[in-house]
């Protein structure tokens, strides 16, 4: 919350910087248009709205690539139990097998 709290004042502060910028860059040259100064913080405005949403649209693909990895995580340690367990029957199989030859070789 605070990083976004943060965020948002940086765009106010961005916003209200190119207002006083553009009105100080007109008045230099005895033109000051407040149309002009209008359209600036429109576009100051409406890019750092477009930074907030896709700083918010990363944060939100962060959680869902955590999440992702947690289930990952879980569905392997999942398989690595299933796997274990099948080759546990598999070998005791194998080696009943080779017990059972062996008492054959030794009879």
């Amino acid at each position: 919350m605070n990083d976004i709290l943060r965020d948002v004042v940086v765009a106010v502060v961005m916003v209200l910087s190119s207002i006083f910028l553009t009105a100080q860059w007109l008045s230099l040259y005895n033109s000051f248009n407040p149309v002009v100064v209008f359209f600036a913080f429109l576009f100051t405005l409406s890019l750092s709205f477009l930074i907030l949403s896709l700083i918010l649209r990363i944060s939100e693909l962060m959680a869902e690539l955590e999440s992702t990895k947690r289930i990952i995580a879980m569905n392997s340690a999942e398989i690595e139990e299933r796997i274990d367990s099948r080759l546990r029957e598999y070998l005791r199989d194998l080696e009943e097998r080779i017990e059972s030859l062996e008492k054959r070789i030794y009879r």
